[in-house]
């Protein structure tokens, strides 16, 4: 026995790009998010740091030079880790604060930008805003931030289990996938394994949900529904048409067997022409089943067209008309048009053979009818009634079925193949044949589904 791959190599590389697809998104959409947030970091720290420094400004505005500058010696009396103010006169001699404690070249870089800011690999970033007060002394003031390298931190941190999180849940849903897929497939192979041993009633699972696979594995089981009943058929067909065929290939072989034998030239003429008769008939039989297994295959879909069930009625009338005159009987006409698709030639033949059957099986005088009808629901249908012996109501089952013949109290009164190929034809068009009593005699309608 075949043994399936744990994991099928294309669905695993599809998988594998459709991860990194999804990583890849996930790592650019953060890191567009990363920027966004530590520049929306800086833009808040600068202006903190800027009104900071207006504040001062306006306090030099309105207390003078020297209260700021007594207040920032004051300021800068206390010990605080994170700012660091600098007074710079107009000439650019320092008031308050060292210059040199500053990052380098800040002034030249704050003439420029107003603000910078500069990364400390062993240390938190250090932002630096500077001031041009009234009279051209300049005011600069450094900030060390703690918060902004633990954000990134935090954040790249964050974007790591997030990646991780993502190819473990991808990873997962595919693994589960893979199973579920697999494990339908395997039945399916099972199934069809067991068909090629011959158990034709196997069946692959079907799942209650409704999904792709469950619905796979339905259509393949209507599918084995199906060539089963076509086997089956032909079984049927080719068991009866054994039987049904052995007495009368006797009987043609004895007839040209006598023929051969006799010396009297009419005897052998009759010898030969029974052999014809009988010869004619199983011709008839075989075209019969051709027209049955057509019919039972579809073989007839692609021949489909629009047709006229009205002029397809009264052609076949006038067809049957003369026959039924030869035996004293009547065929009357209730036709309408009615348009459906189908196939043209099996349709017609369908209808004649029960149009031959009423005639066969109704005595002389009787009045037979043909007529083309709709139901309340719109459903098109032809329907022939006879007046000969009808059909019970529990044999009707198997009067449709090919090469059964109904034994009743007035003698044989069943067609081996008519009934059978007239119901094939049916179902090929997506109805079916109904049989009912027309009290005396058969009605048969022949009903089309719809398309």
């Amino acid at each position: 026995m075949k043994s399936f791959a744990v994991i099928d190599r294309r669905a695993f590389i599809a998988g594998l790009i459709a991860l990194a697809v999804m990583v890849l998104t996930f790592v650019g959409a953060f890191m567009w998010v990363q920027h966004r947030v530590m520049h929306l970091h800086d833009e808040e720290l600068r202006s903190t740091l800027l009104g900071e420094l207006e504040l001062r400004r306006q306090f030099d505005r309105t207390s003078g030079r020297a209260k700021l500058i007594e207040g920032l010696a004051w300021r800068s009396s206390i010990v605080d880790a994170t700012r660091y103010l600098v007074l710079l006169d107009s000439a650019g001699k320092p008031a308050v604060g060292n210059p040199g404690m500053l990052p380098e070249e800040s002034l030249q870089r704050i003439s420029k930008q107003g603000w910078f800011r500069v990364s400390d690999e062993a240390g938190p970033d250090i932002f630096v805003v500077g001031l041009t007060l009234d009279d051209g002394a300049k005011l600069l003031m450094s900030y060390r931030d703690p918060i902004r390298r633990d954000m990134a931190q935090t954040l790249g941190q964050t974007a790591v289990l997030g990646v991780l999180l993502i190819v473990t849940i991808g990873i997962a849903t595919g693994l589960i996938f893979n199973h579920y897929a697999l494990t339908q497939i395997r039945h399916m192979a099972h199934t069809a394994r067991r068909i090629q041993r011959g158990q034709m009633t196997a069946r692959a699972p079907v799942s209650q949900r409704v999904d792709a696979m469950g619905a796979l594995a339905r259509t393949l089981n209507e599918m084995l529904d199906q060539n089963e009943a076509l086997v089956t058929g032909l079984r049927t067909i080719t068991e009866s048409l054994a039987h049904d065929l052995r007495t009368p290939m006797m009987r043609i072989r004895r007839s040209i067997e006598s023929a051969r034998s006799t010396s009297s030239e009419a005897e052998r003429q009759a010898h030969l022409a029974e052999a014809e008769a009988g010869i004619t008939r199983r011709l008839q039989v075989f075209k019969a089943l051709v027209d049955l297994a057509r019919a039972e295959a579809g073989l007839a879909y692609e021949s489909m067209e629009v047709l006229d069930l009205g002029t397809l009625a009264t052609d076949l009338a006038e067809l049957f008309e003369p026959l039924a005159e030869e035996r004293g009987q009547k065929l009357e006409r209730r036709i309408r048009a009615v348009m459906v698709t189908g196939h043209r030639q099996i349709l017609s033949q369908a209808v004649g053979n029960l149009l031959e059957n009423a005639i066969k099986y109704s005595p002389a005088g009787a009045v037979l009818s043909v007529s083309v009808e709709t139901m309340d629901d719109g459903t098109p249908e032809i329907v022939v009634q006879d007046r000969g012996p009808g059909i019970p109501v529990n044999a009707r089952e198997q009067a449709v079925r090919p090469f059964v013949r109904l034994e009743g109290a007035s003698g044989e009164f069943g067609s081996g193949l008519g009934l059978a190929i007239a119901a094939a034809v049916a179902r090929l068009h997506r109805g079916k044949l109904v049989l009912e009593s027309a009290d005396p005699g058969l009605r048969v309608r022949l009903r089309f589904g719809h398309a």
